[in-house]
């Protein structure tokens, strides 16, 4: 872990105002994490950061500082919360994913196909989806995708090697890497907010 997330989580243990900082810092990224995986569905996409932020919050004072980075922290959370969305009744179709974002393939000129893959992508199984973008967009190791999906790095390797095998006839796989990071205004954190407490 880099030495200013340390100092951010040690200040922020101290006084937990000073998890904005954190809260500041890792919003976007997380954030995309999401829009990228659920069809582009802002609210969806800011609902799920922000509860992502809630537990991280929650759990600050028992979080322990090691060599792996906050932001691998916040994806492993992130990914049980997916995990969790993917599995319930309000799992976007494939009609509502839409047409393939603009920024995304500016640069790209056979348009058509770059949609095909985008359209093949989502058809994936989620967790094939999951890891494909861990590795192409975000550029994660195998070891660290290993960890935020609780897999061995074996089964990371066979499951990208079957998830390449299949986008095979595509030849547009190495432009997921160029998937841009949506820029987004960082919303007013929701995670000091108290839980709401239903009536009986």
């Amino acid at each position: 872990m880099d030495s200013n997330d340390s100092q951010l989580i040690r200040s922020a243990q101290l006084d937990k105002e000073a998890y904005g900082e954190l809260y500041q810092k890792y919003y976007r990224k997380i954030y995309n994490y999401f829009w990228y995986r659920i069809g582009h569905d802002k609210d969806i996409a800011d609902d799920l950061t922000q509860e992502t932020f809630v537990k991280a919050y929650r759990a600050l004072s028992r979080y322990k500082i090691t060599k792996a980075s906050y932001y691998s922290y916040l994806l492993t959370i992130a990914h049980n919360i997916l995990v969790n969305f993917y599995r319930s009744p309000q799992t976007i179709s494939l009609d509502a994913v839409g047409d393939v974002p603009h920024e995304v393939w500016d640069d790209i000129i056979k348009r058509d196909e770059a949609k095909l893959l985008w359209r093949t992508i989502q058809q994936l199984p989620s967790h094939e989806r999951d890891m494909l973008y861990m590795k192409y967009q975000n550029g994660m190791r195998i070891s660290e995708i290993a960890k935020v999906t609780k897999k061995t790095e074996n089964a990371v390797k066979l499951t990208l090697s079957r998830t390449r095998k299949k986008l095979a006839n595509h030849p547009f796989l190495k432009d997921v890497s160029k998937f841009t990071q949506k820029t987004t205004t960082t919303p007013t954190a929701r995670y000091k907010r108290k839980p709401k407490v239903k009536k009986l």
